[in-house]
């Protein structure tokens, strides 16, 4: 046998290799091949020489015989024999089978002849294996010889074709046949369908006459048939021809040979192909066109539907081969075929018969049984195959559905689930809110029990807190020794870092002390000088002391000589010339003094600075000596550590290459005996995987077939009951739409009948109101006249009276004067004057104007009247102009004057009035909430139209009424006319300032003017502002922050000033004239408190007498000195600072009120009812209100805190300490952060739905009527967090600067403005990395943290570097597996994450974008950066590898190029540094600290023994508290313990007290978080005071404090309080 052929069980063990790669459609790619191939341990290049000889068709991909030659060639080229240069041809051949036949009797003269596969016009036929031989008992049969193959068998010689099937028997062959080469078979056509179902996927060799078949193939042709089948040339597979034979005859009932159009279009239905496609098969299959199928066209029309469903393409014309036998001399106009000559001429020359002692009847009869009971048999054959093929069908389709259910099951199950989980966490949280509350009765009523229990289990508790501490010291030392190789490491850098440092100092040091030599030197030099200086010095007041001396002398005898010409009566001359020669001496003897003692000073200055200067030389040399030893000490220190790291690093390396060489031996050995390994278990698993496929098969389909059956039943019940739901479900719906379209119809007609009987009855109203505007304009029109007419004629009367040439000139001057000309005086204007309302007088620089002086008027202000207007003006903005200038000037003034026209009202015209006054027609009352109800003739302030329904107010009340229920408030014709005199109107002062809460209402100032236009019974009155420079403002405003001034004469007439207001606690009504009636909650000023039992006050302009005990004191003023403290006599005790800093802590504690209200309104009124109206999914409403619930509940715990310290040191006393709680709960404030940076998304949609939707826009302001909204909508609600947070610091620096030097509060408060500061700019920055926040709401979005330790929001501050910032993104690599990580790079730690599903990024924009819907899970825990260490492998190495080691793992990771790895690297080291830099600080600031040495009054000593039943922070039901005891700015913190609800920490600490009665100690238990600043667990407070009360010479004592602002939770401290002036 040649070594190039391919053995039978070669080729089956090839068989099964291809079948393991998952082949498709018969094929497996050249990718497939290769990975398989390369496992043979061959060449890459001899590996391409083997696929070039394997791949015989050059079409990039391998068949069953294609890759049984290579696998051939492989196994050649494994043992040694060279490839050959073209492939063999008995390598293309298919392996030969040795026949299994018995013996087989022949006839006499019979010869059973195997043919050659070689010979001319045979082919070799596919074996059928599965069958046993069947040995005929008559002389002159051979066997019939089953196969296994699929493989389309082709008829052989002699065969006929029964009506069932065909049976092929071995005819006895003569031997004269033999000599002339008759040809018994003609060559197998290898169909596409045949090659692509056979398992091994090519022919075999076989017998020459297969007479056997399986179930898949059908039997061979016999002679004895009476009927003939056609050639073996035929491509229609014999099993094919069988199976729709059958279905030819079950379709033709009639039996009339053919098949209708009508009756194969059932049949061609059921295969699912295209129109188009079954029309091209009806083409192709019609042979004889005459448009009925015979058998042989319907056969062949059905095998193309089978080509097609595989895949195949049809072909546009049928080729020969498909042709049916029976037709092809009709198609191709050629003889019949070989097939039908051989068979003619075989039934004209019958073999010779031998001589036997049977008929030639017997045995034909005997043959003919035989063959009909293997015809039986075969039949039974193949309804077992079909059996089988329908069974697994069935089986596949009910396995598809029972996926299909189980995974329909197993969602409904997980929904279930989940909804169980979430009910249970429901049932979980009632269950603990009921637990709580009754703890918290069973705790109040069973205290006194509960103190007895726990003295009783003391010493347990004692035992096991000793225990504990063991154990977490243990732990620790653990952890220490754990991390001490990371330290010697760290400390190694931060020597040289020092070494560093030490070099840079000593450098600066050598530098000072040249610089300091060059300064002693010139220090030297400038004494010389002095010291010369000094000398020459000395010498001129040795010079000076010399001249003094002889002067002196001189002085007596010239004082002498002036005695005596005294007394000689010199003359005059002579004795002023000897004062003046003495006048000069001493002149002189001064001078010298004077420099002598300055000389003394100087020398003294200049040697002090001698000495100086020396000191300092002494001190720098000692310096530089110190700092040189130092330098050579740390000299030493860093060459012993580097020699210690070197021999540490030489060993280590050292120890790695041992290592790894003994790695790599183990490594080869193992690798070498697992292929040995392998190859055996190989070969062993083949064989046992055949036989278990075979097995699996067969039980596979009886499986498939029970399987199908079920879950057809179970999908016609289901789909059945899916169509009753859905049937029930559309009646239901068209149902409900049926009664909501006639509810909406008939609400709409409705709606359109009140519409119109509103229309009616406004139509009638505006009528009535037309015609009464009508009338009332006719009578003013009428009243005008007149008055016009009897204006003119006094002005004509005037005229002539005194300007007698202006009336004959025919000038008539407008102006009405009020005071006779005599009285009036010429007065010039020096300045321009704008008058602020109509009872002042405008006028411009250099304009004259006339003043009657005789007019009582207020000081500084005069009245006069200018060009017919009269009015009041400032006296300092004009001069008086003397007669003559009068004088001339009259006639000119009066004549220009005279032609001009008057201002009817005397105002501004330019003056413009934003708000109208109207007059109320009739009585309004609504029960609307934002409507505006009034009476009759009351006058409302209009702020604005719209359409029918306008807004406006009375007082402080606003709303909406109907425009045809006012009308216009007529104007004051008194005034008009120019007769009122100014003292009638009603002018008002501001005593207090006020701030409008609306357009309608005034915004007061101290000092400002309001002229008095209309006034309520409700205490707010309607005024038109006077500000200078301003537009005219009318508005509402409280009568209690005005006073009237006088009104009869033009001067300031005050109102009584107000002692200070009271609040009426029950009605009360007037026993006496002098007394005043007031109902409960109103406003009184109090006037006079003299008496101690009724004092004297005013109300709404009413004043009288009240009983004290019906009112309790209060104060309206706007000071915040005075709004803290209901009773006044308490403020006299503090001091006017200490006022003003209790004024702004309650300023403070209103507004949060009043924030915490407004953020409560917003969840009440605007977020549920949005949330369940469904206009806005999910995800909508988190962006608009992003973590609303999270600030309300940040806002209500400082507001807890402060109302907490307000009762603990009473309701009406001072707040000593604030700071505190500001500082720690704004540490807290971080949801603020991602609030203020999404807070412009959620503004963009909720703009853009109300812009494009109007009913969501009318939904809207419907929901914002609510009477808590006080008119604002949503939007102004959502800018207040941003508000609030920048008021913070605004409230603690107006503290801070109330509070005194040396105040305890005053550190806090210095650390709660830093805290605020610092939150107002993270909000800033928040809002301008925008980018950052998107990024980290993508983050927390798509990364699911199932394996955190806590909750982490990304999007938040960070425990202790501020806001959580993304410094870099990326992909990486595990080094060992090449797993695939995305890692995530924060500014506290480093998060590795894998995908749930693998997915291409080309970049980090491509990563974080809106359209990318990837999970990502949690690879690894986060790893925090103060912990981590990061190295390079080996610097030269050029594998971008880096290892990251975190406590006691290492990770090993790698990037796709060194640029990233560098990257990586440097981020990672710089982010370590930053973070342990800022953990550093922050310990030796609270060390700092706690180490002031601070004196003080005593100290108190604390321990803080336990705490119990704390609230739970964390989801398993446990916490990881610590305490931190604080007194101002001293503080103390324990240590943390894990997963207790009951710590016992036992810790002691000193605290000074440095002012009994305003140092308090505070208590703070917090959950100590990792990713986020800690959570508060409860806070408790205690007055050094009350200590001190508590604990009077009773020594230590041991309480119990109740934790404030948690809903659980209590405290065990020992106290005990040592003051050091016991005295």
């Amino acid at each position: 046998m040649s070594v190039w052929a391919v053995s039978p069980e070669e080729r089956d063990k090839h068989d099964q290799k291809f079948d393991t790669l998952s082949p498709t459609m018969g094929y497996i790619s050249g990718e497939q091949a290769r990975k398989f191939f390369l496992q043979s341990g061959l060449p890459a290049s001899v590996l391409a020489e083997i696929w070039a000889l394997a791949d015989m068709n050059k079409d990039g991909k391998m068949d069953r015989l294609e890759f049984s030659i290579a696998m051939k060639l492989i196994k050649l080229k494994l043992q040694g024999t060279p490839l050959p240069s073209a492939l063999p041809i008995i390598m293309k051949q298919p392996p030969v089978r040795a026949p299994s036949l018995g013996p087989v009797p022949l006839m006499p003269g019979t010869i059973l002849t195997p043919i050659p596969i070689g010979a001319t016009g045979l082919s070799p036929l596919t074996p059928m294996a599965g069958l046993a031989p069947l040995v005929p008992t008559a002389t002159g049969l051979s066997p019939l010889v089953g196969s296994t193959s699929t493989m389309p068998l082709m008829p052989t010689v002699g065969a006929t074709t029964l009506p069932n099937g065909t049976i092929g028997i071995l005819q006895p062959i003569p031997t004269g046949a033999l000599a002339t080469g008759l040809p018994l078979s003609a060559s197998s056509y290898n169909s596409p369908v045949g090659r692509s179902s056979s398992p091994a996927g090519m022919n075999k060799p076989s017998p020459l006459l297969d007479l056997g078949s399986n179930s898949s193939t059908s039997s061979s042709p016999s002679v004895m048939s009476p009927m003939l089948s056609g050639p073996s040339d035929w491509a229609v597979p014999h099993a094919s021809r069988l199976k729709y034979r059958q279905q030819f005859n079950s379709l033709d009932k009639q039996m009339t040979g053919y098949l209708t159009g009508q009756q194969v279009r059932g049949a061609m239905a059921t295969t699912m192909l295209t129109q188009t496609q079954l029309a091209s098969i009806w083409t192709l299959a019609d042979v004889d066109k005459d448009g009925k199928l015979k058998a042989e066209e319907f056969i062949l029309a059905m095998h193309l539907v089978d080509m097609a469903k595989i895949g195949q393409p049809l072909p546009l014309t049928l080729p020969n081969e498909l042709v049916p036998p029976s037709q092809r001399s009709t198609v191709n106009g050629s003889s019949p075929s070989v097939y039908a000559a051989l068979i003619d001429d075989l039934e004209i020359e019958p073999p010779q018969k031998t001589k036997s002692n049977l008929t030639f009847e017997d045995k034909f009869k005997a043959n003919l049984e035989r063959g009909n009971a293997e015809l039986e048999k075969r039949r039974h054959a193949l309804q077992e195959a079909e059996r089988r093929e329908q069974e697994r069908r069935a089986q596949k389709a009910r396995e598809e559905q029972e996926k299909r259910e189980r995974e329909a099951r197993e969602a409904e199950e997980r929904r279930r689930i989940e909804e169980e989980r979430r009910l249970e966490r429901q049932r979980e949280l009632e269950r603990q809110k009921e637990e709580e509350r009754q703890r918290e009765i069973e705790r109040k009523e069973a205290a006194q029990r509960e103190l007895e229990r726990q003295r009783k289990e003391e010493w347990e508790r004692r035992r096991r807190g000793e225990l504990q501490i063991k154990r977490e010291q243990e732990q620790d030392d653990i952890i220490r020794l754990k991390a001490k190789k990371r330290s010697l490491e760290m400390e190694l850098e931060a020597v040289g870092n020092k070494h560093r440092q030490i070099s840079d100092r000593l450098r600066d040091i050598q530098n000072k002390k040249k610089h300091q030599k060059t300064e002693l030197d010139l220090i030297s030099q400038r004494k010389d000088a002095r010291q010369q200086d000094i000398n020459s010095l000395q010498k001129e007041l040795e010079e000076f002391q010399r001249k003094l001396s002889h002067l002196t002398p001189e002085q007596r005898r010239l004082t002498e000589k002036l005695k005596n010409v005294a007394l000689n009566n010199l003359p005059v001359s002579t004795m002023s010339a000897l004062k003046v020669g003495v006048k000069e001496k001493n002149t002189s003897c001064i001078k010298l003094r004077d420099q002598l003692e300055a000389l003394e000073k100087e020398t003294a200055a200049k040697l002090a600075e001698m000495d100086r200067y020396n000191k300092d030389t002494q001190e720098l040399r000692e310096s530089q000596r110190k700092q040189q030893a130092a330098l050579e000490k740390l000299r030493s220190i860093k060459e012993e550590k580097q020699r210690e790291l070197k021999q540490r690093k030489e060993q280590e390396e050292e120890r790695r290459r041992e290592e790894e060489r003994k790695r790599r031996e183990e490594e080869r050995r193992r690798i070498k005996m697992e292929k040995e390994r392998q190859w055996q278990e190989k070969l062993k698993r083949d064989e046992e995987e055949r036989q278990r496929r075979l097995q699996e098969e067969r039980e596979a389909k009886q499986r498939e077939e029970e399987e199908r059956e079920r879950q057809a039943l179970i999908q016609a019940a289901k789909e059945e009951a899916q169509r009753e739901l859905r049937a029930k479900e559309e009646a239901e719906r068209k149902r409900r739409e049926e009664e909501e379209r006639k509810r909406r119809e008939e609400e709409e007609r409705q709606r359109q009948a009140e519409k119109q009987r509103q229309e009616e009855e406004r139509r009638k109203l505006e009528e009535e109101r037309r015609q009464l505007e009508e009338e009332r304009r006719k009578l003013e029109e009428e009243r005008r006249k007149e008055e016009r007419r009897k204006r003119e004629e006094e002005e004509q009367l005037y005229a002539l009276q005194h300007d007698p040439q202006c009336a004959l000139l025919g000038g008539q001057p407008k102006a009405t004067h009020h005071r006779k000309s005599a009285a009036l005086t010429s007065f010039k204007a020096l300045y321009p004057f704008n008058a602020r309302n109509h009872e002042e007088l405008s006028f411009n620089a250099e304009d004259i104007i006339e003043v009657d002086e005789t007019t009582e008027r207020e000081e500084g202000w005069l009245y006069g009247s200018r060009q017919g207007k009269m009015g009041w003006f400032p006296e300092s903005y004009v001069e008086r102009v003397t007669q003559s200038d009068t004088a001339n000037n009259t006639a000119a003034i009066f004549c220009i004057y005279s032609a001009k026209s008057l201002s009817v009202d005397g105002s501004d015209p330019t003056d413009s009035q934003l708000l109208e006054e109207y007059v109320a027609l009739y009585t309004y009352e609504s029960p609307e909430p934002g409507d505006l109800t009034f009476g009759e003739g009351d006058v409302i302030l209009v702020a604005k139209k719209d359409g029918e329904w306008w807004n406006g107010s009375i007082g402080d009340r606003t709303g909406v009424f109907p425009s045809n229920y006012v009308k216009p408030k007529e104007a004051d014709t008194s005034s008009m006319s120019g007769k009122k005199k100014p003292g009638k109107l009603t002018i008002a002062q501001v005593i207090r300032a006020h701030s409008s809460t609306g357009p309608e209402q005034l915004h007061l100032e101290p000092n400002q003017l309001i002229l008095v236009l209309g006034k309520n019974p409700s205490g707010w009155w309607l005024g038109e502002l006077q500000a200078r420079g301003k537009k005219r403002q009318k508005g509402w405003f409280p009568a209690t922050n005005v006073k009237i001034l006088g009104s009869n004469s033009g001067k300031s007439t005050p109102a009584p000033q107000a002692v200070c207001q009271v609040i009426a606690i029950y009605d009360y009504t007037a026993a006496n004239q002098d007394e005043m009636s007031f109902s409960k909650g109103q406003l009184i000023n109090v006037l006079d408190k003299n008496n101690p039992d009724w004092w004297k006050g005013e109300m709404n302009g009413i004043t009288g007498l009240f009983p004290t005990n019906y009112v309790k004191l209060t104060t309206a003023d706007c000071d915040p000195s005075q709004q803290w403290c209901a009773d006044l006599n308490s403020l006299d005790t503090l001091s006017p600072q200490e006022k003003k800093r209790q004024g702004y802590i309650h300023e403070l504690i209103q507004t949060e009120e009043r924030y915490v209200e407004d953020l409560q309104i917003v969840l009440e009124v605007f977020y549920k009812p949005m949330s369940e109206s469904g206009r806005l999914n999910d995800e909508e409403m988190a962006m608009i209100f992003v973590n609303w619930k999270e600030l309300l509940t940040c806002n209500n715990k400082l507001l807890k805190a402060l109302h907490v310290r307000k009762k603990t040191g009473g309701d009406n006393m001072p707040v000593q300490m604030i700071g505190d709680i500001l500082a720690k709960e704004l540490a807290h404030m971080q949801p603020y952060i991602r609030f203020c940076s999404c807070q412009f998304n959620g503004a963009a949609i909720l703009q853009t739905r109300t812009d494009n939707e109007p009913d969501f826009k009318t939904f809207l302001k419907k929901i914002a009527t609510d009477y808590r909204c006080k008119g604002m909508p949503l939007s102004s609600f959502l800018l207040k967090p941003m508000q609030r947070i920048t008021r913070y610091p605004l409230h603690i620096k107006n503290i801070l600067e109330c509070t005194a030097e040396g105040h305890t509060d005053r550190g806090p408060l210095k650390e709660a403005l830093e805290r605020a500061e610092e939150l107002c700019q993270q909000v800033n920055e928040g809002v301008r990395e925008k980018e950052n926040s998107d990024r980290l709401e993508w983050i927390q979005n798509h990364v699911q943290c199932d394996g955190a330790a806590e909750h982490l929001v990304f999007n938040s501050l960070t425990n202790c570097l501020g806001p959580r910032k993304l410094l870099h993104s990326g992909k990486m690599y595990k080094a060992k597996s090449s797993k695939e990580l995305w890692a995530f790079l924060f500014n506290d730690f480093l998060l590795l994450t894998h995908a749930a599903k693998q997915f291409t990024s080309s970049g980090p924009d491509k990563l974080f974008s809106n359209r990318n819907n990837t999970q990502l899970k949690m690879y690894k825990p986060p790893v925090f950066l103060n912990e981590v260490l990061v190295k390079l492998p080996d610097p030269s190495s050029d594998e971008p590898i880096f290892h990251i080691s975190h406590i006691d793992r290492v990770y090993i990771l790698k990037t796709d190029n060194i640029n990233e790895r560098t990257a990586w690297v440097q981020k990672i080291k710089a982010t370590s540094e930053e973070f342990i830099e800022t953990e550093k600080k922050k310990r030796e600031k609270a060390y700092q600290a706690r180490s002031v040495k601070t004196t003080g009054i005593g100290r108190l000593l604390v321990t803080i023994l336990e705490a119990t039943e704390l609230k739970a922070a964390k989801p398993s039901g446990k916490s990881n508290p610590y305490c931190e005891v604080t007194m101002g700015a001293q503080i103390f913190t324990s240590r943390t313990l894990n997963d207790t609800l009951n710590p016992k920490w036992n810790f002691n600490c000193q605290f000074h007290i440095k002012d009994l009665y305003q140092d308090v100690l505070c208590i703070t238990i917090f959950e100590r978080d990792q990713f986020s600043p800690d959570d508060f667990l409860g806070r408790t407070e205690v007055p050094v005071a009350t200590i001190k009360k508590e604990l009077e010479n009773k020594g230590p004592v041991t309480r119990r404090l109740l934790l404030h602002e948690v809903p659980t939770g209590e405290v065990w401290v020992r106290l005990d309080l040592q003051l050091f002036n016991s005295k």
